[in-house]
């Protein structure tokens, strides 16, 4: 036997679920930049801004071409902190 529910007096909740960036091409990022943003020097990556460990978005506006080197050096780093040590550790942000 199955128990049948009694309606509800209270509707139902709606979730709101986030819509997915649009997607963006790597081809098309590295091409915007002629070269790293930070350096100048060949970019071969692409780098977020604000990193995605600390809450910044996997959007196209959120990306800019880095080369390794600068790519590495930021990691997780914002990039204001990142650019007052001037890409050297310690970084003033402890991470």
């Amino acid at each position: 036997m199955t128990r049948r529910r009694r309606p509800s007096s209270r509707p139902a909740l709606q979730v709101a679920r986030r819509s997915r960036p649009a997607p963006y091409s790597r081809a098309e990022i590295l091409a915007r930049w002629s070269g790293c943003a930070y350096c100048d020097g060949a970019a071969e990556e692409l780098d977020h801004v604000v990193p995605l460990a600390r809450g910044g978005r996997d959007v196209a506006a959120n990306v800019v071409a880095a080369c390794r080197d600068c790519n590495a050096s930021k990691y997780t780093h914002t990039l204001a902190c990142w650019a007052a040590t001037g890409g050297i550790p310690p970084c003033v942000c402890d991470s």
